[in-house]
């Protein structure tokens, strides 16, 4: 996972306050006259527990019938962004994951259309539409919730962040820099600066960048990717094991870290180690690509049997490809 890709998803988990996928099956909160703030607020409130104790069913039709019968209100709009983005947080399926994140966007549009200027909801709304893969909107979002609040550095480290995502390397150096100045004791925009060091084809600088951020914050897993990342394009392989190898094998197990132990042991000639350690991924994420991948990965290694039999678990989490197909694609 790029480390925008993971930032967007800790906002987005803080926007619904950590709700987990589930419906106990209780019965909606009556909607009550929205012209009444009581009522609205009951039904508010409705929603708001039923996010905190994970029936996201449940909060999804209570919030989308409120934004029905009160079309003007700015609070309707956020809460179902809100409720949009738990949704597309509790779903497995890339299709209903994508759909959610696009209702959540447009939800959130809404309400900044209806709300007064709000740096929070600005930025809010930026999260939204970056991860429904609006770009444009996204930027334009944080640029303005930047203008709104110009003393907080997140707006300025999400605005880099989207600006580099798109490929706007010199306003993404501006947006970066500032949040570290605003914030120069966080790691996040000295990371994040890295990144922008590695897509420059700078491997020497943003590995300096990405160990400058590991000292802000070495408790954090995540910021030895960066490192990592800086490592295998100065082809320092074994370097990059001892740096992600020295965490908790239950550290390990997420998909950046994975993914980079496993690119390195194939750069080193271990694919049989490669092949294991993404298979050791795919078994906890549960899905197909993941799955796909280590088919790919049995193949280069080697092991047509192994490979048939995670093209078989692929398509029970269905995929759709050839049983014997070789040409499935690999990852950057």
């Amino acid at each position: 996972m790029a480390y925008p890709t993971a930032m967007m998803l800790l906002l987005a988990c803080a926007l619904v306050t950590g709700a987990p996928c589930g419906c106990d099956g209780s019965q909606d909160q009556p909607l009550e006259n929205p012209d009444d703030p009581a009522a609205m607020r009951t039904a508010i409130g409705a929603v708001e527990t039923s996010l905190r104790n994970a029936r996201i069913d449940e909060a999804r039709r209570i919030a989308t019938r409120l934004a029905e019968v009160a079309p003007e209100s700015g609070d309707a709009f956020e809460l179902l962004g809100r409720v949009e983005i738990a949704c597309g947080l509790a779903a497995t399926d890339p299709a209903q994951q994508m759909a959610s994140r696009i209702a959540a966007a447009k939800a959130y549009a809404r309400a900044v259309e209806l709300s007064p200027p709000s740096a929070g909801l600005h930025n809010a709304a930026g999260v939204a539409a970056q991860s429904a893969g609006d770009l444009t909107a996204a930027i334009v979002l944080f640029e303005r919730a930047a203008k709104l609040d110009p003393a907080n550095p997140q707006h300025q480290l999400f605005a880099g962040l989207a600006l580099l995502s798109a490929g706007r390397v010199d306003e993404a150096r501006v947006g970066l820099s500032s949040a570290r100045a605003l914030d120069p004791k966080s790691p996040w925009p000295v990371s994040a600066l890295s990144g922008l060091a590695l897509s420059t084809g700078d491997f020497q600088g943003a590995l300096d960048l990405a160990r400058e951020a590991r000292r802000l914050d070495p408790r954090v897993d995540e910021l030895r990717v960066p490192e990592a990342k800086a490592l295998r394009k100065l082809a320092r392989h074994q370097e990059v094991l001892t740096l992600l190898l020295a965490l908790p094998e239950q550290a390990r197990l997420t998909e950046a870290i994975a993914w980079e132990i496993s690119a390195a042991q194939f750069s080193m000639g271990d694919k049989v180690a490669s092949a294991k350690t993404w298979g050791r991924w795919s078994e906890v994420c549960g899905s197909a690509q993941s799955a796909v991948e280590s088919a790919q990965k049995w193949d280069e290694a080697g092991d047509p049997i192994q490979a048939h039999s995670w093209r078989q678990v692929a398509r029970q989490r269905g995929w759709s490809g050839s049983a014997h197909s070789s040409s499935e694609p690999t990852k950057k």
